[in-house]
């Protein structure tokens, strides 16, 4: 049947006032250009890296009795083992790392 076992796709969580707002934005500002109205924007995006941790739901197969088989298992630090967060915006005029 072609159907598979996934998790679900990871959405942001939006009400309908959220929805009605974004479709409100969108249409103001649709007639906006390169060179007037959006050279003056500054967009920026921010990105985590974990050191030890895995975000995901990690699984395996195992019998009975290979709990313990280093196929079986995951290690773990205390407090999840850190990570470090990017952040940068840039924009036509502006670039800040």
């Amino acid at each position: 049947m072609g159907l598979c076992s996934r998790r679900p796709t990871r959405v942001p969580l939006l009400t309908k006032r959220h929805r009605q707002l974004r479709l409100q934005w969108a249409r103001e500002h649709r007639d906006w250009t390169v060179d007037d109205e959006w050279k003056r924007v500054a967009w920026s995006y921010e990105s985590r890296f974990l050191i030890h941790h895995v975000d995901g739901c990690v699984k395996v197969l195992r019998l009975p009795g290979e709990q313990l088989l280093p196929s079986c298992t995951a290690g773990h630090t205390q407090a999840g083992g850190g990570g470090i967060i990017f952040w940068g915006t840039f924009s036509r005029r502006l670039w800040d790392p």
